[in-house]
């Protein structure tokens, strides 16, 4: 009986396309939630990759993205530390962002106390970051950088380093004179 239900329910989603409806409001959800941060003042650029959900957390007052910047699906911000995005930053999917911490030493708690420290990050110009990143509170990452998938940054980044790695390290450097010759011809993408 239940074999035959779940046939029957099956074929039902099928006939009625259900699920297209389902991936087509999934999209216009993502698409209001992105109008309601531009109509709060924050210029977000939201890109479906796979999913439509992403989220912003924390004070949208400290949160500073450039126009020309985006984020994917399954992106995470809290931005009550505070969160700085430059100009032309691409990110994948899964992108998350923590701009504050529990104090843990010297604790009136444990594992920590209510004391929340604010530790903003900052994301210069034309960084990439691949899939499924976490940025730690109070890191800087440079111009030009390359963050691999799947990377925890605990430390700030040089400029044009590409890092990789839990946690993230410096694998190498891109080209700066290419780089330089690429920004000053306005070679964005």
């Amino acid at each position: 009986m239940r074999t035959l239900l779940r046939t029957i329910l099956l074929r039902t989603v099928l006939l009625l396309q259900i699920d297209r409806l389902h991936e087509h409001f999934g999209h216009w959800l993502a698409q209001a939630r992105a109008k309601r941060y531009r109509d709060k003042g924050v210029p977000l650029n939201f890109v479906a990759q796979g999913g439509y959900w992403f989220e912003i957390a924390g004070d949208l007052l400290r949160l500073r993205i450039d126009p020309t910047s985006h984020i994917k699906s399954d992106t995470f911000i809290e931005a009550s530390g505070g969160v700085t995005i430059g100009r032309y930053f691409h990110t994948g999917r899964g992108l998350t962002i923590f701009s504050s911490q529990h104090e843990y030493e010297g604790a009136s708690a444990i594992p920590y106390d209510h004391a929340i420290r604010a530790r903003p990050v900052t994301i210069e110009d034309f960084v990439w970051c691949g899939v499924n990143v976490t940025i730690l509170p109070g890191v800087t990452i440079g111009e030009g950088a390359i963050v691999a998938a799947c990377s925890v940054v605990t430390t700030d980044v040089p400029p044009c380093a590409v890092v990789g790695g839990n946690p993230a390290r410096v694998l190498k450097y891109r080209d700066a004179a290419h780089f330089q010759d690429l920004k000053s011809r306005e070679r964005f993408h």
